[in-house]
């Protein structure tokens, strides 16, 4: 009905009006009821309304200075009163201004103090995420370690891969794990292929790439490639019946996993790839001299528990440094890359036919009597003899000089063995070359 500005102006002019009046009528009562002016100040002070207290100061000292001529032997006291009514103008002032600068005060802290919860609050969202992350990397480290403890400790490929099923059953309880060597027109796994990393889907029946799939019996799964030398070695896929199964820290955890499971598998490639190196002849492919001696040594070791028959052939192509002189050193290499295939495919499983050196092979024949190794040289030696070797379009030919010996005919030691063998083999060959001599 009224506003607040209407209501204090008229409760002011209320007291100020009939004060006025009064003292019109009765100067002599003026200085007994002149403080009462003081209650227009009180009641806009309460009434928070700071403009009415200068108008009604003026007021209030015009009718003060109207009094004291009326009243001129109160002069004096008017004068103080009028004095106080500026006194009391200016203490409400101050007080308003002390309570206007607490509340500023007040306000600025709690504003301070609103700052500091936000703060707080956003280091503890903070906090509560970076436990929520260490607790997922802690788990994740965990698997890590465990991954790779346990397929590390193996050098075989085939126990890789049941350890890895091992591994993937336990981190995703519940859950169908598949090793699989091809994608098999799977969409999941021809998914990984073409990524190059995990593929994962929510739910199958919601998602349109698996809409034309025939016969998926899953509703969410995960697939990953396995790598070895940068070569596809197989998927790892973990399928579950259930929709939504497998989120963000869950691919995360088989990338992981199938990532240790790939080096696990390159190490083995290296090592057998190392090892091959190690005792096989990079030219030719046969086993080494250092991979012969030792292997020399263990059947003759066994041969000599089970008494049977080990029998050495050591050969040599014959004029191998003209052979190199008149057709070039790569002929020579391709010569013999040709002599070894020769003497490898008369070799049995058991047998262990390695390049002794340079232009010299050697057969070690376990079980193998004298006169049999004899009549096997001798088919080696025709084999040579009668094969056509051809490089870049030459026609070339080659013969070879063979000594053998035997245990325990001629010898009961590794170094005996191979000495007897030398020793014929010189015969051969200062007996003409492209021949056999076992006696």
């Amino acid at each position: 009905m009224f506003d607040y500005r209407f209501v204090t102006l008229l409760g002011a002019t209320l007291v100020f009006a009939p004060l006025s009046v009064l003292f019109i009528y009765a100067s002599g009562l003026g200085p007994g009821l002149f403080p009462l002016y003081g209650l227009i100040f009180l009641w806009c002070d309460y009434r928070r309304e700071a403009e009415a207290h200068v108008i009604f100061l003026f007021m209030v000292t015009t009718a003060g200075l109207v009094l004291a001529a009326a009243a001129a032997p109160h002069r004096i006291v008017l004068a103080i009163e009028i004095l106080g009514m500026w006194g009391l103008v200016w203490a409400l002032g101050l007080h308003h201004k002390r309570g206007a600068d607490i509340l500023r005060e007040a306000r600025s802290e709690m504003a301070g103090l609103a700052s500091s919860i936000r703060d707080d609050e956003s280091e503890l969202t903070r906090l509560r995420a970076y436990q929520a992350n260490a607790s997922v990397q802690i788990g994740l480290r965990r698997d890590l370690t465990e991954t790779a403890r346990s397929l590390g400790s193996t050098l075989d490929g085939r126990e890789v891969h049941v350890r890895l099923n091992g591994i993937l059953a336990a981190r995703f309880p519940g859950s169908r794990v598949r090793i699989q060597a091809w994608a098999a027109h799977d969409p999941l796994l021809e998914l990984a292929m073409k990524s190059g990393t995990v593929a994962a889907v929510k739910d199958t029946a919601a998602d349109s790439r698996f809409a034309s799939a025939p016969g998926l019996d899953f509703r969410s799964g995960m697939a990953a490639p396995l790598k070895v030398m940068r070569q596809s070695a197989g998927f790892v896929k973990v399928e579950s019946d259930a929709p939504g199964a497998f989120g963000s820290q869950e691919v995360q955890a088989l990338d992981l996993i199938t990532t240790m499971a790939s080096l696990s598998l390159e190490n083995i490639r290296l090592y057998e790839t190392v090892q091959e190196q190690a005792t096989h002849d990079a030219l030719t492919g046969l086993f080494s001299h250092r991979a012969f001696q030792s292997r020399l040594h263990e059947e003759l070791l066994r041969a000599g528990r089970s008494q049977t028959p080990v029998s050495f052939v050591l050969g040599d192509v014959d004029h191998f440094k003209t052979y190199n002189d008149r057709y070039g050193h790569q002929a020579g290499d391709f010569l013999l890359r040709a002599v070894a295939a020769i003497l490898a495919s008369f070799a049995r499983p058991v047998d262990f036919p390695a390049r002794y050196g340079g232009e010299e092979f050697c057969l070690v024949l376990p079980s193998v009597t004298l006169a049999e190794a004899l009549d096997l040289t001798e088919r080696i030696r025709s084999r040579v003899q009668a094969e056509v070797f051809v490089f870049q379009g030459s026609k070339t030919g080659a013969t070879m000089s063979f000594g053998v010996s035997s245990f325990p005919h001629d010898a009961t030691t590794s170094s005996q063995i191979v000495r007897v063998a030398d020793e014929r083999l010189y015969r051969a060959k200062s007996g003409g070359r492209n021949r056999v001599v076992g006696v």
